[in-house]
């Protein structure tokens, strides 16, 4: 049932976060394909800010200010894989089977089993290795980077990009992302002390899609780095992580603060590697990081 669907849907998957049994919000996260020990290996991912519960800008303030709580595990669905035996012993129904999974953000003893980055909050992002508590072996699970394999596409500014996430929560197909579009916004190919790693887009981003990927997508050819004309059908390339908008100055209007620019911050794709490879512990259950 799922030929002919884009493999980037089956890439990305709805976060809700908990303490507990306390639900606590919504977010994003997406599959990274990379091999451990020799063996192939997916890491989920998602911002730092999703996992800790805590504002990235400004640890000391938590999200949910009602009650001050913060997660302790993450839950998300994913479809199963055809040759699982759910799908004999419902053959006669021919639909796709979904199960859900608790993801443990802590052990026993309070120490994270996420990754963040060697910067900590500074870089808004969180991996998951799927190895020590997310199964993916009997899903359809697709890494970004698999799904998004024209590494030398030209990153330039005013290109269009999909956000693919959960705005407000909300899915249509099963629980596939929706595709935001949006455009390079900002220079993305040099640094300077306040761009800390982002890039800024255009687009009409909404809570719920904090971690969603951020790709390029070209429909029948694209321009290579070195400024070759390549033509490919579909072509993508995995260009970052989406994290938040900025908390821009009231202006003295009625206009919704985070919605007047209509940008946001997108943290460049070699970060995520760079956690996966590179990252350090989080913070223990509660505490800031120090």
């Amino acid at each position: 049932m799922l030929e002919g669907v884009d493999r980037l849907m089956l890439t990305t998957v709805r976060l809700t976060s908990f303490f507990d049994k306390q639900e606590l919000g919504h977010a994003t996260g997406f599959f990274y394909h990379g091999r451990l020990d020799g063996k192939p290996n997916y890491w989920l991912v998602t911002n730092w800010h999703v996992v800790s519960g805590r504002n990235a800008l400004d640890p000391t303030v938590c999200l949910n200010r009602k009650t001050g709580a913060v997660p302790n595990r993450l839950q998300l669905r994913l479809i199963l894989a055809a040759a699982t035996p759910e799908y004999a012993a419902n053959a006669h129904q021919r639909q796709l089977l979904m199960q859900e999974q608790s993801v443990q953000l802590y052990d026993n003893e309070g120490r994270a089993i996420w990754k963040q980055h060697r910067l900590k909050n500074e870089i808004d992002i969180a991996v998951i290795n799927c190895a020590a508590g997310v199964t993916t072996d009997r899903y359809q699970v697709v890494g970004a980077n698999e799904a998004a394999q024209q590494n030398d596409m030209a990153i330039e500014i005013g290109n269009d990009v999909f956000i693919l996430g959960y705005p407000l929560g909300f899915s249509h197909f099963l629980e596939t992302p929706i595709w935001k579009k949006g455009s390079i916004a900002s220079e993305p190919n040099f640094e300077t002390l306040d761009t800390k790693g982002r890039i800024i887009i255009d687009a009409t981003t909404r809570a719920g899609m904090s971690g969603a990927p951020v790709f390029m997508r070209a429909k029948t050819h694209y321009v290579s780095e070195n400024g070759e004309i390549k033509a490919h059908v579909n072509a993508t390339r995995l260009i970052g992580i989406y994290a938040s908008r900025p908390n821009l100055k009231s202006q003295g209007d009625d206009v919704e603060e985070d919605r007047r620019a209509e940008v946001g911050y997108v943290y460049k794709s070699g970060h995520i590697h760079d956690t996966i490879v590179n990252g350090i512990r989080g913070p223990d259950f509660g505490c800031l990081p120090t």
